[in-house]
């Protein structure tokens, strides 16, 4: 008896040390702290959720108000950098055209803001923020840096139109830059000039310029207005020419109102 109590003992002790020091312990209990852990991660979430989520949309919240304070930042830096780039340009041009009373001394120099309107587009016509008050008269001229824009037709005490040298009713006696052959020049819209009644001898070509003559007393001489586009000849045996102008009429922003100071 005693002997079969000391082999149970010795079982026992056996199987405690096994259960105790073999691999299968240490995992049996690796997979119980595992379940433990996650078990108290779930239970941690279920618990914590709501609050979590309040805070996810409080911070989404505050971030969506901090990129929408920056995006107005930029548009304004950007609105800024744009002002005074306009600003600059501006400067530049009303110094340009303040130049020309020093070219053509014998003309005074006012300076106008060009505002194109639908008269621009239909009837070849534009508007400047001068008047009668300025000192602007009918029959003044327009011109810019690049070349003669028009001429005063109507006038106000705070404004003034101008018809361009594009408009049909548009006259102006013009020389070619090169040969200073003279010859009329008129608008015939669409952004276009026609000179008719051209010598055929008259060497003219495409892309020669066209310049005033400066005996109307409205436009200083040499002042360029168009570059001839096409050459064709007319039936009467003389040739016709298209030109354009050379004034780029869709960037006007200022434009300089020359008026004859012998008048």
């Amino acid at each position: 008896m005693l002997k079969i109590r000391l082999w149970l003992l010795l079982l026992c002790i056996i199987t405690i040390s096994l259960d105790k020091y073999s691999f299968i312990s240490r995992f049996r209990d690796g997979v119980a702290v595992f379940a433990h852990q996650k078990i108290s991660y779930i239970g941690y979430q279920i618990h914590n959720y709501p609050k979590l989520l309040f805070l996810q949309k409080t911070k989404q919240q505050s971030l969506e108000q901090e990129n929408s304070k920056l995006k107005q930042q930029v548009e304004q830096y950007d609105m800024l950098l744009k002002q005074q780039k306009n600003l600059n340009q501006d400067k530049d041009s009303i110094n340009s055209l303040n130049n020309l009373s020093t070219i053509y001394d014998k003309f005074n120099t006012v300076i106008s803001r060009a505002i194109i309107d639908i008269n621009y587009l239909v009837n070849n016509k534009l508007l400047i923020d001068k008047g009668s008050k300025d000192g602007i008269a009918v029959g003044d001229a327009i011109v810019n840096q690049q070349g003669v824009i028009g001429q005063v037709f109507i006038t106000n005490n705070n404004n003034s139109q101008i018809m361009l040298i594009t408009n049909p009713d548009f006259k102006i006696y013009v020389q070619s830059k090169d040969t200073n052959s003279k010859m009329l020049a008129q608008g015939i819209g669409n952004n276009n000039l026609i000179v008719k009644y051209i010598n055929k001898t008259t060497n003219l070509k495409i892309g020669d310029i066209l310049v005033t003559t400066g005996l109307d007393d409205i436009y200083p001489a040499n002042l360029a207005v168009a570059k001839i586009s096409k050459i064709f000849y007319e039936n009467n045996g003389f040739n016709s020419a298209i030109c354009q102008p050379v004034a780029d009429y869709n960037n006007l922003q200022f434009v300089a109102v020359l008026k004859n100071a012998n008048k």
